[in-house]
């Protein structure tokens, strides 16, 4: 029989998941708007600023299992989006055209590897944890930069640049990731199956399930036309049902939206475009994304991993920035804009928090030096990576905000 005082709730009331969400959406948007309209920083810094101080205040331990799923889900669909996002705005005709677009791409992903595998070694980082986190490294946060864009209404050769650099960047940090895993089966002696094909796996089902997405895409958008609402549900209907799909079948959800955007972009003979009707929506998505991003962040991670973080992220800087400007005359662009180019690299984020929540969701026991190193890193520049993208852009003149 139910007792007549369970109708009524317990005392003190227990607060659900949702109130905290909902609570740290209203401090977050607060925060962001101090930051833009008094301080004149960008909005994306006080969304940071907001989820770090929900991890003090140990926030995230207060979640069950169930909920951090589903916290993953959703930092992975508004991951993809972004992502596919990304991708639709790579415009291969043009990079065709100027090759050495694609030269100063490789140069510096390749640059930023080698110096950041090299400084891990002598902090004795194990060589299979340091060429992870090498290659988590290339990354440029696809996030950041597409806000920061929209913020900023940033346009100019250093903006598009920028915009497919870091998608390139993405490509090369998740493919390396995923070949890398091939090493870490076998140090974990998995069979040779395993080690062999399960990295293939990874690549070539994430670029099947893009192919599927993109033609999706293209048909909907041909038969209904990219100015219609009705055709952007559908559209976000689709990136959500390949969302599942790529959890179904434990496939990497950040290249195959990723490579999905590109195709969808330059396989028709008439590209499409992605619509601006994704604003306000993708603009939630975006802060939700920045704050359970810091939130993930805990300070025992400083210990651990503090030091070597702090010397990546200034060998990964100078590396990006050396590698744009040993090419700028070549790419056809001047030393000035080079360097804020490649000082515009600098965000890491998102792309690289689900890289590592990757690794540990096939290998708990993997060394904790790569998700403390690769968290403090992401703590570090959700805080100063925009202000230096605002200050790059600033200084060749593309900054219209």
């Amino acid at each position: 029989m139910t007792s007549e005082l369970s109708l009524f709730p317990g005392w003190p009331p227990a607060p659900d998941p949702v109130f905290f969400a909902g609570l740290a959406l209203v401090f977050a948007g607060l925060a962001g708007e101090i930051c833009f309209r008094r301080l004149r920083l960008p909005r994306i810094t006080g969304y940071a600023v907001v989820g770090l101080v929900g991890g003090t205040l140990g926030l995230s331990s207060m979640l069950d299992a169930q909920t951090s799923a589903a916290i993953r889900l959703l930092i992975d669909l508004a991951l993809g989006l972004l992502l596919f996002e990304l991708g639709s705005r790579l415009n291969l005709k043009w990079m065709r055209s100027n090759p050495w677009i694609i030269v100063t791409s490789a140069l510096e992903a390749l640059l930023t590897f080698i110096a950041v595998y090299a400084v891990l070694r002598v902090f004795s980082v194990s060589p299979l944890t340091a060429v992870l986190i090498a290659s988590i490294s290339m990354a440029t946060s696809p996030a950041v930069v597409i806000q920061l864009k929209n913020e900023l209404r940033a346009e100019g050769q250093v903006t598009e640049r920028l915009l497919a650099l870091a998608a390139l960047n993405s490509v090369y940090a998740v493919v390396a990731v995923k070949l890398v895993y091939g090493w870490v089966h076998q140090a974990y002696h998995s069979s040779f199956w395993v080690v062999l094909f399960h990295p293939l796996y990874l690549l070539i089902g994430s670029i099947v399930l893009a192919f599927v997405l993109a033609k999706a895409c293209n048909l909907v958008f041909r038969k209904f036309g990219s100015q219609d609402h009705h055709a952007f549900v559908m559209l976000i209907g689709l990136i959500m049902l390949m969302v599942a799909l790529v959890h179904m079948l434990k496939l990497p959800n950040s290249l195959t939206l990723l490579l999905a955007g590109i195709i969808f972009r330059n396989l028709d003979e008439r590209p499409q475009l992605w619509p601006a009707y994704f604003g306000t929506a993708g603009w939630l998505l975006a802060v939700v994304l920045f704050v359970l991003t810091s939130l993930a962040f805990q300070w025992e991670y400083v210990m651990l991993g503090g030091l070597a973080a702090l010397a990546i992220i200034i060998v990964r800087g100078a590396a990006k920035v050396v590698g744009t400007v040993a090419v700028a005359h070549q790419a056809g662009i001047s030393y000035k804009q080079a360097v804020a180019l490649g000082l515009s690299l600098c965000p890491m984020a998102s792309l690289a928090f689900v890289l590592v929540a990757d690794t540990y969701d096939i290998y708990p026991q993997f060394d904790p030096m790569l998700k403390a190193v690769v968290m403090c890193s992401i703590a570090l520049l959700q805080l100063a990576a925009p202000l230096v993208v605002y200050w790059a852009l600033a200084l060749v003149g593309e900054r219209k905000d």
